[in-house]
């Protein structure tokens, strides 16, 4: 008996491939959860950005604003207005 037909399936090479958008999907997720398990122990974040009266951005800060220190690093950036807030009292 030939060796094709000795129990085995023939498949395809082209079925085994993985498209290219699919490795693309895998590397982002990756990078997220990179990203993510590495800004868990920070203490900067969304919440003490708005405390101290900033806004995330990701990438750069609308101009009248400036960059404090980033809310997670290396993307998103927490940014202040120029113009110094009046206080409540």
């Amino acid at each position: 008996m030939p060796a094709a037909h000795r129990g085995f399936c023939k498949v395809s090479h082209s079925a085994l491939q993985v498209s290219s958008r699919t490795k693309a999907m895998g590397i982002l997720w990756f990078i997220l959860i990179f990203v993510s398990l590495t800004s868990q122990g920070d203490a900067h974040g969304p919440d003490s950005c708005k405390q101290e009266g900033g806004l995330c951005r990701v990438g750069s800060c609308d101009p009248g604003e400036h960059p404090a220190r980033y809310c997670f690093e290396p993307i998103i950036i927490c940014c202040k207005s120029l113009s110094p807030t009046t206080a409540k009292s």
